[in-house]
């Protein structure tokens, strides 16, 4: 099983009306959405999170069910998060209304049952926001013997103190074995690729848009080009990038805390990039099934 640990939220998503510019409510979340990827490609997947049991968390829970993955929710009566989506060429922008929420206030004696866990996905807002972020943080460290991919997703908007964020990324650097970091990630965070792996990951994942992927180790580099689609919003691409990623090496019998062999590592990143053009050609985030590709 493969635990993704993080978010779930509510996109708003922006929709045309007869009245005027409207918003279309679509389950979200970068680590939701990686954790509905995974289970639409067919890995066995489970989702830890702070849910709420108001309409948005039920729709939620709901949406990870038809999506084959087990929900180890902590539930309670706080809000659901909520994200208001603008897009510009397609390109998304958050608002985030957080505060006093179900997946804000997720605490350490939340935290799931590990014991039938073969690997783990953390990342998203949730690192950036207290006191959820060092919830997350205490799962990762805590389960250092598992593999462990980590997508900060960096949103600079929702981060209120930088030289914590980094800080606690720097920590969670040392316990992680897959990294994925976009190009804008990783000049905000102010880092080389080198930098990344010198403080403990074998893999770091590079995505630079339409340019593609590159898998970058200490013994080389490893790029899959983007595939040519028509982009529709790129809500949930690099969401959907990591899921196929780690399906791909799930499906090789490669998710283990060692550097996988170049094929094993293109197959992977080819995986991710098939599916995140699907994503990125249809609106919002809704990842493929496998039967898609």
């Amino acid at each position: 099983m493969i635990l993704c640990a993080g978010e779930a939220l509510i996109d708003m998503l922006p929709r045309e009306t007869a009245d005027g510019a409207g918003f279309y409510p679509a389950t979200g979340g970068a680590v939701f959405n990686t954790a509905i990827a995974l289970g639409r490609l067919g890995a066995p997947t489970a989702f830890f999170t702070g849910l709420s049991s108001d309409l948005f968390g039920q729709r939620l829970a709901a949406g990870l069910a038809a999506s084959n993955v087990e929900s180890r929710a902590a539930v309670s009566d706080r809000p659901t998060t909520l994200a208001f989506v603008t897009l510009t060429d397609g390109h998304a922008e958050y608002a985030f209304y957080d505060e006093n929420t179900a997946g804000r206030l997720v605490a350490p004696a939340d935290l799931p049952d590990m014991s039938d866990i073969q690997a783990l996905f953390i990342g998203g807002i949730s690192l950036a926001v207290e006191p959820c972020a060092a919830t997350y943080e205490a799962l990762a460290t805590g389960n250092a013997h598992l593999p462990i991919m980590i997508d900060p997703n960096i949103r600079p908007g929702f981060i209120r103190d930088p030289a914590a964020f980094r800080a606690r990324l720097d920590r969670l650097l040392a316990v992680a074995d897959f990294v994925k970091l976009s190009d804008e990630d990783l000049a905000w965070v102010g880092l080389t690729a080198e930098d990344v792996l010198a403080r403990g990951p074998k893999v770091l994942c590079l995505t630079e848009g339409a340019k593609g992927v590159t898998a970058i180790t200490a013994q080389g580099r490893v790029t899959v080009p983007a595939r040519k689609v028509e982009v529709v919003d790129t809500v949930g691409a690099g969401d959907t990038f990591n899921a196929g990623f780690l399906a791909g090496l799930h499906r090789a019998g490669a998710l283990a805390k060692a550097a996988p062999s170049d094929d094993v590592l293109r197959a992977a990143l080819e995986l991710g990039v098939r599916a995140a053009a699907i994503t990125v050609s249809r609106a919002g985030a809704n990842p493929p099934w496998d039967s898609e590709l």
